[in-house]
């Protein structure tokens, strides 16, 4: 049962390295970490049974337990070959002693020992009561503790950091020796534990960094040493408390596009902002760095017109850019980063102006200056929206190139036919002109010329003034069309028109024919006093006119 014992040769030169249990050489931790003090051997923790055991966690220790009655108590520990003077004194424990403290041996190990006592009830005899002495150092974690309290998803990575050191059986001095931390954690989101083994630095130091998925369960445990020098025994471990806890986030996806709308085929930038919020006060924003987003633009087909992945910076935002052909929606995905935070979507629509045409289009200048145009709007590409209420204008220009106004606009019907009138409108050139909308391009027809000779009714004289009522007035004026001057403008068909006083409706009382010169002579009766005054109609190449008014006063 005895163990090969190691000489303690090297006991005064570890002696100038032992720390104190109560030595606060450990660096303090950040203001995040868990910290706890220093853990003992646990795994031999159980009451030993036999007559002669080691004291759990107090190796140097030793108790001695009679099931018999005897005269006195032994002053003589046998343990190995030592032979080692003891006393002893009680542990509250019926017929259970220990010894005063530790006691002394040359060399660490587990030892055969065993003691002679006299027993009461037959005098000169004596009994032999054995067992195993544990005289090795004991290990202890000392100041375990990690760098965060809780994990997040941008800090997964958690340092656990501490000391594990041997306990002298003798002097109960704290001492480095080789050996091996283990590190254990079970994740929240997992069954089965982890664990990683760091080797001690020569003070007995050690440095683990753990990646965790959200909180965690973390014991570090100290080894069985390899130092011939300090043999060890047992393991000893600390159990952080509490556990290493989870900050919860929200993750916010922001989209926007360069412009909308944009004609088809225009090259649009999608951008936006990515960030995770802490889900308790103060509620702390963060950038979502260098995450993946799914990015997918969606205009109405049967599968999404283009799907792609970009990376986030370091801020959170991401850029990328594409063609679009109708307009249709953005959508941003972030994948679930379990169990810190589910999946987030943003969206962002995108108007796209869609090509069209304007076909059939036509336009007249009547004789009452009135332009009548009409046309139709045809969209070019499949899955067009509607063309019913799209505005139509109707221009004018001077000379066909440049100058161009809008005299009147109209709207589309819903099979995209539009008609559009203005008045008072001279000769010149007309066009159709779609002006881009939100949902259709800029389109212009080309320009109609459209014109007609400018007429006029000039001298227009009427006698005798006043008159009497019955009497025939002589009613007399000239017509005249500008081609390149003012001319006469003989053969056309001019009417008298009369309105009397106090009515408002003109009424035609004859018509005469003009002349070669333009000349024309009208007699009319008068009947009562009113207004007179002379109407041309036009004709298929010539504007209309009328002449000044003139009041006849009847008596």
């Amino acid at each position: 049962m005895t163990k090969t014992s190691v000489p303690r040769n090297l006991t005064a030169a570890l002696t100038a390295a032992l720390l104190t249990a109560a030595a606060g050489t450990v660096a303090a931790p950040s203001a995040a970490a868990v910290t706890l003090p220093a853990c003992s051997s646990t795994d031999d923790s159980t009451p030993q049974k036999d007559a002669l055991h080691s004291l759990p966690n107090q190796r140097g220790v030793v108790v001695l337990k009679l099931d018999t009655s005897v005269n006195s108590l032994p002053t003589e520990l046998h343990v190995g070959s030592w032979t080692v003077p003891v006393s002893w004194v009680p542990t509250g424990t019926a017929n259970t002693w220990q010894t005063d403290g530790p006691i002394h041996l040359d060399a660490y190990g587990t030892w055969s020992a065993y003691v002679e006592a006299p027993i009461v009830k037959s005098p000169g005899l004596s009994t032999m009561l054995r067992g195993d002495v544990d005289y090795t150092v004991q290990p202890v974690v000392q100041a375990a503790h990690t760098d965060l309290a809780a994990s997040d998803a941008d800090h997964r990575t958690v340092t656990v950091s501490g000391k594990v050191l041997g306990r002298d059986p003798y002097t109960g001095q704290l001492q480095p020796y080789t050996g091996l931390a283990t590190v254990r954690w079970l994740d929240e989101t997992e069954q089965d534990p982890n664990a990683a083994d760091v080797q001690l630095a020569a003070d007995g130091s050690f440095s683990q960094p753990i990646t965790v998925a959200g909180g965690a369960w973390i014991t570090v445990t100290g080894n069985l040493g390899t130092d011939a020098a300090a043999q060890v025994s047992g393991t000893a471990f600390c159990k952080l408390a509490p556990g290493l806890g989870r900050i919860d986030g929200a993750v916010r996806l922001d989209a926007k596009t360069s412009a909308s709308p944009v004609d088809s085929g225009a090259t649009v930038t999608l951008s936006g902002t990515a960030t995770w919020t802490e889900q308790v006060s103060p509620y702390i924003v963060h950038p979502l760095a260098g995450r993946t987003l799914q990015v997918t633009y969606s205009d109405g087909g049967s599968t999404p017109a283009f799907s792609s992945s970009v990376v986030t910076g370091a801020d959170g935002s991401y850029s990328v850019q594409l063609t679009v052909s109708r307009p249709g929606t953005f959508s941003i995905a972030s994948a679930a980063e379990a169990p810190y935070f589910t999946n987030s979507w943003g969206d962002a629509t995108q108007q796209v102006r869609m090509p069209l045409s304007i076909t059939g289009f036509k336009a007249a200048l009547g004789a009452d200056h009135k332009v009548t145009a009409s046309g139709k709007l045809a969209a070019t590409e499949s899955r067009s929206p509607g063309l019913a209420g799209e505005a139509v204008d109707l221009e004018y220009s001077a000379n066909g190139r440049t100058g161009w106004t809008r005299v009147a606009t109209g709207k589309a019907a819903a099979d995209g036919s539009f008609t559009i009138g203005a008045a008072n409108r001279t000769s010149g050139w007309y066009r159709a002109h779609h002006r881009a909308s939100t949902t259709y391009q800029d389109q212009v027809t080309s320009p109609l010329k459209k014109s007609r000779t400018v007429s006029r009714v000039t001298s227009l004289k009427i006698t005798p003034q006043p008159v009497a009522k019955g009497k025939t007035l002589t009613v007399k004026g000239v017509l005249q069309h500008n081609t390149t001057a003012w001319k006469a403008y003989g053969g056309q068909r001019v009417a008298v028109l009369f309105r009397a006083t106090g009515t408002t409706t003109w009424k035609t009382v004859t018509t005469v024919t003009t002349n070669s010169t333009g000349h024309f002579t009208a007699k009319p009766k008068a009947t009562k006093d009113g207004t007179w005054v002379i109407d041309y109609a036009g004709n298929s190449t010539h504007f209309a006119s009328r002449s000044a008014q003139d009041f006849v006063d009847v008596h």
